[in-house]
Formats: structure tokens, C-alpha cells, sequence
């Protein structure tokens, strides 16, 4: 079966990776020790980079199943609810027993813009490759990973693979054994850190053809506000941002991997796919979290009307 053939697969993305729970605080500048400060906002959300990209593709009208492991506290099931409540699938979600949950605390200072994330996963959140369920990982037309747990990872793209799946990948942490699962997918997208630790290259323009040397089909590193930067077939990709108020930018560029999905599926150029995905993502950034900020495919479609890309609009009506 060749890629893309599996229009009758129950879903359309299926994403292995991490999940979370963030709590998220706003602060007025970061206080000394020992002394009390107020938060000016404060909210609960679902995180974790596979999990905040699946909530993006549900709420762009894909279908889709997470697969990842959970813990049995407060916490987990917390973080399972804000899955199942957008209409992901979580029935085959690996269970951690009396693991406590993976949570985040985000503090963002207002003053400066600047964040700081303390973050636990447990270790029993870790995934084995003899504990997946080939059926489950493969009853998608595309498979999405951030290959944390490297060695699942790469199972999990070998089945795939031999099902006719299309593979993605976001590029965000290094891990051992990573070098043998990126270069096995069809889309990578990675952050400059990634490209400069991976390649060793000062650039990410040298990176970059590096990575494209090493396997996949089409590589692209996110660039903030200044959008994103794709290579494919040798040829450069250049979108830039969208212009937006930014309230939080946590979590944008699990979004944009998420609305990756949706172009990959589609068979669009690389650079609607990147374009599309940098509306989205920035859409996101006007609202607190990594989550709730996440629009809706009418909304894309206005959004990218609006901001002069009618022919991405167009093809989404």
C-alpha cells in the first residue's frame, strides 16, 4: 500500500507521544525569595507536544486517536478529560498504576515577556516498544510522534510505514536514540535548537540541508514571529509569520504541527502547509495557554482571508 491509500483508516491522525497538564500563571515580574506576590491569571489546561498537536487537529475537523501512558492520580485523569472532551480517541492509552501525572507549571512575567516552565513526567511514563498495540498505532491515515520515548517511537514508524501511513515529526527535545527515528519520517519540522544540536551547523539554512540529507522528504524549522523556513526537493520555502497580539505563545508550535497534519493530508505544497500552520499557530498565541487559544477551521478560513492568503481559504471552504 502506498502512502496516502488509506482513505478508509478509522482515523485520520493518529499521535504517540507526550501528554500533560499545564498550570499556568501570569506574574507582574519575578519576585525575590522568600516573599509573596499575586498571580494576576491563573488557569488549567491540557499540554504535552502530541497531545496540545491532536487537540489542533480535532478542532480543524480531523479525526483523531492519542496514544500515549497516563498515571492514576488527580492529575492524570485531568489531563485524559481535556483529550476525550474534544473528541480524541483515548481508548487504548497506556495506564501507569499508581504513577502520579505528568504536569507542567508554566509562569509567564508580563514585564518582560519572558516564561519559565518547571515540568514532571514521571519515569513510569516512559513507553517500551513490547507495550503498543500495532492495530491501535496503525488505524490512521497518518501517524504524528515527537520520538521522546525514541525507541516506541521508531517502532511505531516501521508499522506505520508497512501499513501506508504518512509519518510526521516535531522535532523539539533530544533524546537518546533520536538520531535513528527522524530521518524515517516524511515531514520533519523541528525548532533552531533541534537543527543545530542534531546537525552541528551554525545556520539553520546549513542544518537544514543536512536533515534533508538524512532522510526525510521535506524538513522546516519553526522561526517564532517570523514564521517558518521549509526546504523540499532542494527547493527553499520561505513563509512568513502573521502579525497577531500575543498573549502567550506557549504551546504554538504543537498547534502548528497539528495543522501540519491537515496539509499533509491534503498532498499541499510544502509551503501551504507551512503558511496554513503558521496561521493557526499564531491564532493560538492571542490567547492565554497552549490550548484555548486553539481556533476552528471556519475561523482559520476567515483568518487567512483576511490576511491575504484567499487561496488557502478557498481550498479549505
Amino acid at each position: 500500500m502506498r502512502p496516502g491509500d488509506r482513505a478508509s483508516a478509522p482515523f485520520d491522525v493518529v499521535g504517540f507521544g507526550v501528554n500533560a497538564l499545564d498550570l499556568i500563571g501570569i506574574i507582574d515580574g519575578y519576585p525575590e525569595p522568600d516573599t509573596k506576590s499575586p498571580l494576576l491569571e491563573f488557569d488549567v489546561q491540557g499540554g504535552g507536544v502530541v497531545a496540545t498537536a491532536l487537540v489542533a487537529c480535532a478542532r480543524l475537523g480531523l479525526s483523531t486517536r492519542y496514544i500515549g501512558k497516563v498515571g492514576t492520580d488527580f492529575w492524570s485523569r485531568a489531563s485524559l478529560r481535556t483529550l476525550s472532551r474534544e473528541g480524541i480517541d483515548v481508548r487504548h492509552v497506556l495506564r501507569a498504576p499508581g504513577s502520579p501525572g505528568h504536569v507542567s507549571l508554566v509562569l509567564a512575567d508580563r514585564t518582560s515577556g519572558a516564561r519559565t516552565l518547571f515540568y514532571r513526567r514521571p519515569p513510569a511514563y516512559a513507553v517500551r516498544p513490547e507495550e503498543m498495540d500495532r492495530a491501535a498505532l496503525t488505524a490512521g491515515r497518518l501517524l504524528h510522534v515527537d520520538g521522546i520515548d525514541a525507541a516506541a517511537a521508531l517502532q511505531a514508524i516501521r508499522w506505520a510505514r508497512e501499513a501506508g501511513m504518512k509519518v510526521t515529526m516535531d522535532g523539539e527535545r533530544i533524546v537518546e536514540g533520536i538520531e535513528a527515528v527522524w530521518p524515517l519520517v516524511d515531514l520533519l519540522v523541528c525548532n533552531p535548537r533541534f537543527v543545530g544540536l542534531i546537525t552541528g551547523r551554525a545556520t539553520v539554512e546549513e542544518g537544514l540541508r543536512e536533515l534533508a540529507r538524512g532522510g526525510p522528504s521535506r524538513v522546516a524549522v519553526t522561526l517564532a514571529e517570523d514564521g517558518a523556513l521549509g526546504l523540499e526537493e532542494g527547493r527553499w520555502v520561505r513563509v512568513p509569520g502573521f502579525r497577531v497580539p500575543v498573549v502567550d505563545t506557549n504551546g504554538a508550535g504543537d498547534v502548528f504541527h497539528g495543522a501540519c497534519a491537515l496539509g499533509e493530508l491534503r498532498a499541499w505544497p510544502l509551503e501551504w502547509t507551512l503558511a496554513f500552520a503558521s496561521a493557526v499557530a499564531a491564532m493560538k498565541c492571542r490567547t492565554l495557554g497552549g490550548r484555548r487559544g486553539i481556533p476552528r477551521l471556519p475561523e482559520v478560513i476567515a483568518f487567512l482571508d483576511a490576511h491575504g492568503r484567499r487561496d488557502i481559504a478557498r481550498a479549505l471552504e
